[in-house]
């Protein structure tokens, strides 16, 4: 009887090590939650498809996607109603956020099991993680402003295609040259830019605003300085361009410059890194893309988000899941390569100066291109906050409705009532 116990045992034993220990286990079963609502939802879906192929009766990660604007409410509901996504991906803006508020946990345990260091990240992406001395956050991307420009009109208006402007001045004869009336019905057909009230006009002033020398808050982020001179003139260069030079028409609604960007009839346009697969599929057009041109009087600055990967807190910590979810983003971050085909740059140094990642069309270039000019915000916990008065100084003077200055100054006075709030 013993031996035939034994015999048991051990065949159980042997099946066990040839199952292997991972497999022998539970699976585990992740919730993931983000925002990619575009083409880039795809791209990662692809990725989280691989990843469960390679951990098939070990890691099953259920991706759920959202808008924005929901996913940052929902996961605080969530998390206060004690059942959150196990990981998910936030803005680089807006962690200093959510950490005071309990909702993510910090990661620096996590980041020195997968022997991730600022050695291998762009440094500015890297230390925008961390947070009173604590790392909440593990780089996913950067998604930079970029400069697009048509080809074709570059060439019918007699300028070089492969030679975009390089500062204020160029810029400003390239869109007089690209501003016309094809028809000589009295009416512009095709312009040189377009600059939308509402989004991504905050972009381009922040990178003209850095560009200028400009600080957005004392160190102490107890006040405003935007609207500063190097504040003001950002402002005032992109009311000119459409109230004096006349290279922009009036009131573009948001994503109009998109829609005239793919059909021709707008030359030079900023958008987001995210907008290069969009172009890429669009028939017959060819185009440039490149860093933003150095718009401000000082330097080039190129504003820049950047997606990390969050790990949500949870009522009962689940050592399991904690494992399975430290598995999952170690994966996508060696992965990340795929990743930058959806359309953005790659957090980690060595895919970013990979040979692979260099030829992929216009990411390559871009990814050498715009980092050293990345410009991040300072993090702390009322930064949107504080920077959302902003938007609206500057759609009341594109539409006329206050001067910069002004419309600065009103900026300035709110957000200093926010910073100074319990």
């Amino acid at each position: 009887m013993f031996k035939k116990v034994s015999l048991v045992l051990i065949s159980i034993l042997v099946l066990s090590l040839i199952i292997g220990p991972g497999l022998a286990a539970k699976k585990v079963e992740l919730t993931f939650w983000n925002g990619f609502t575009g083409p880039d939802g795809r791209y990662m879906q692809n990725l989280v498809d691989e990843f469960n192929k390679t951990y098939a009766g070990r890691i099953e990660v259920k991706m759920s996607v959202m808008p924005w604007g929901d996913y940052y409410t929902k996961v605080v509901a969530a998390v206060a109603a004690g059942n959150p996504p196990d990981v998910g991906i936030m803005h680089l803006d807006q962690i200093s956020a959510y950490v005071p508020r309990g909702v993510i946990i910090p990661l620096d345990d996590l980041a020195a099991e997968l022997k991730l260091s600022e050695k291998d990240f762009i440094p500015s992406v890297w230390r925008a993680g961390i947070y009173e001395g604590k790392r909440y956050a593990i780089p996913l991307d950067v998604h930079p402003l970029v400069f697009y420009w048509n080809k074709k009109l570059f060439r019918e208006a007699g300028l070089d295609p492969e030679k975009p402007p390089k500062n204020r001045t160029e810029f400003i004869e390239y869109a007089k040259k690209l501003t016309k009336d094809k028809d000589g019905d009295g009416k512009i057909d095709q312009w040189g830019t377009m600059i939308p009230v509402g989004w991504p006009n905050f972009m381009i002033w922040y990178s003209i605003f850095f560009g200028n020398g400009g600080t957005l808050f004392t160190p102490d982020n107890k006040k405003a300085l935007f609207n500063s001179a190097e504040g003001v003139d950002a402002l005032q260069f992109l009311v000119d361009l459409i109230k004096v030079y006349k290279v922009s028409p009036e009131n573009v609604a948001v994503d109009a410059d998109v829609d005239a960007f793919k059909r021709g009839t707008c030359a030079m346009e900023f958008n987001g890194i995210w907008m290069l697969t969009a172009y890429q599929e669009q028939p017959g057009l060819e185009f440039g893309a490149g860093r933003v041109p150095q718009l401000g009087m000082k330097t080039l600055a190129n504003w820049a988000g950047s997606h990390n990967f969050v790990v949500f807190r949870q009522r009962t910590l689940d050592p399991d899941k904690l494992s399975a979810a430290k598995t999952f983003i170690g994966w996508v971050s060696r992965k990340s390569l795929e990743w930058a085909k959806a359309g953005q740059l790659p957090a980690r140094l060595s895919v970013l100066r990979s040979s692979d990642f260099k030829k992929i069309p216009y990411i390559g270039k871009l990814g050498q291109e715009i980092p050293p000019y990345i410009v991040f915000p300072p993090l702390f916990p009322k930064y949107g906050e504080a920077t959302g008065p902003i938007w609206d100084a500057l759609n009341f003077a594109l539409t006329f409705k206050k001067d910069p200055k002004k419309a600065m100054d009103d900026a300035v006075e709110l957000a200093n009532k926010i910073l100074a709030s319990e």
